[in-house]
């Protein structure tokens, strides 16, 4: 008898993305497949979600540098089709890759590839990332050369260096390794080598991170905000900026 795979039950827009709710069975299954990658795999330290810290901790390991970039991979779950995560799944030693990667993808709302990973889904931020990291694209991060420094938060890729030459170099080859890994990148939010950069919805620059003006002004222009809540996001700010350098200091002493 053929396997129904109700994957989910309904969807809806966040943001202008679609997002799906997985049905019981697919967020058990999802659940079980996360904890078998987990096990089955040691994912670098470059993958901040995946880490203690997020992308608090991404942000503040490129602040000591002068020079950043940044590259956004476009719909980066829906361009990850099922047949690809089956791929992945069976070369990291996991039975049923074909089956699970069913469990784990959705007719894709963008069209190409047919079925891919959705939003909504508690597998497909890991799985994401094992295509990923699997992928030439993960392969040239791990061989990047020691004075540039790399981050992955989901879709965002971050670079930077003391070393711009160095820097330029890296942001291109990775662009060109994205592209040939059948990743698309999201031009408008990628930023060539710079002495700043946005990145998170913060502003970041050597020795400098801070929630962008912008995103302080959203948040508080929701009047009905409790006093928890606006106490948990001014926390949030702190932690962005703790370790900046003084603001006391003359720009004239930083050259």
């Amino acid at each position: 008898m053929p396997v129904k795979f109700e994957t989910y039950r309904y969807s809806y827009l966040r943001k202008g993305k679609p997002v799906f709710v997985p049905s019981e069975r697919c967020e058990a299954i999802g659940r079980e497949l996360k904890a078998q990658v987990e096990a089955a795999t040691d994912f670098e330290d470059i993958y901040y979600h995946l880490r203690k810290g997020g992308h608090v901790a991404a942000l503040h390991a490129h602040r000591d540098h002068r020079y950043f970039a940044r590259v956004d991979i476009e719909r980066f779950f829906y361009g990850i089709g099922r047949n690809r995560v089956a791929r992945e799944l069976h070369a990291i030693g996991i039975g049923k890759a074909g089956y699970l990667a069913k469990w784990s993808c959705v007719k894709n709302p963008f069209g190409e590839p047919g079925h891919a990973l959705p939003y909504g889904f508690v597998q497909s931020p890991i799985l994401a990332t094992l295509v990923l990291m699997r992928s030439g694209a993960g392969a040239f991060l791990r061989v990047l050369p020691a004075v540039v420094t790399a981050s992955v938060y989901m879709d965002d890729i971050a670079l930077s260096s003391d070393d711009l030459p160095a820097l330029e170099a890296a942001y291109a080859d990775l662009r060109k390794a994205l592209q040939a890994s059948n990743f698309r990148i999201n031009e408008n939010k990628a930023h060539g080598p710079d002495e700043a950069v946005e990145l998170f919805n913060c502003e970041l620059s050597q020795c400098f991170a801070s929630v962008l003006q912008a995103r302080r002004e959203e948040f508080f222009a929701k009047e009905d905000r409790s006093a928890a809540s606006v106490s948990a996001f001014m926390r949030y700010c702190d932690q962005i900026e703790h370790g900046n350098m003084s603001a006391a200091i003359p720009e004239a002493a930083l050259g």
